[in-house]
């Protein structure tokens, strides 16, 4: 990912804007090539907590988009940042590119959206403490309840613990539903499977 975003970044040609353009569409023009709504009912993108080009392209494919969170002062600041960059500095970014380069309907890959829509909040990593009335830590238990107050419906209610099972099975490539380790307990699987229903249920709206 990383070598792709420096040839995205140091390439230009012709015009500049319609350069930029083509830049950020370019995962939207593939999944045309592909006709990936044709064989996939859904396509999920993992990247990092960033705005770069590989990043930008992905949004510009994608109806929606999911912002996991650790319930700490610092990543729960950066949820609005997140979410701010990407309504006005990526969203709004194509729109100026594809006006200004005169990019017409026609000439726009199907699988570009315009608008990326929140889909939710996911707060993760969430320390147990046992003695707790909420189960967890007092740091985690004040920014899940800071960010429910801002957020509101945009946090989903599961609470993604900070569970012995997930970094196994990520350690070994595998979904926590498939992995097959004595550390993957029901309650894994079941926390990440009502975490993945809520998800759908709002993506699907």
């Amino acid at each position: 990912m990383d070598d792709t975003e420096i040839d995205l970044a140091s390439t230009n040609y012709g015009n500049a804007n319609l350069s930029d353009w083509e830049k950020r569409t370019l995962l939207a023009s593939w999944l045309d090539e592909i006709d990936a709504h044709k064989h996939y009912d859904y396509v999920v993108f993992d990247c990092p907590p960033a705005t770069k080009i590989v990043s930008q392209n992905a949004l510009a494919a994608s109806d929606s988009y999911v912002i996991p969170v650790i319930p700490d002062d610092l990543s729960s600041r950066g949820v609005t940042h997140f979410r701010n960059l990407v309504q006005t500095k990526i969203d709004g970014k194509l729109a100026y590119l594809k006006t200004s380069a005169r990019v017409t309907d026609g000439d726009t890959p199907t699988n570009f959206v315009p608008t990326t829509r929140l889909a939710g909040i996911v707060a993760f990593l969430v320390k147990h403490a046992g003695r707790a009335s909420s189960g967890y830590t007092n740091i985690h238990t004040e920014q899940i309840a800071a960010l429910r107050r801002t957020w509101k419906n945009d946090m989903i209610q599961t609470v993604g613990k900070n569970k012995i099972g997930v970094p196994e099975a990520v350690n070994a490539g595998w979904p926590v539903w498939n992995l097959k380790a004595q550390n993957v307990t029901n309650a894994v699987e079941a926390m990440m499977t009502s975490i993945c229903d809520e998800l759908k249920t709002r993506i699907d709206k």
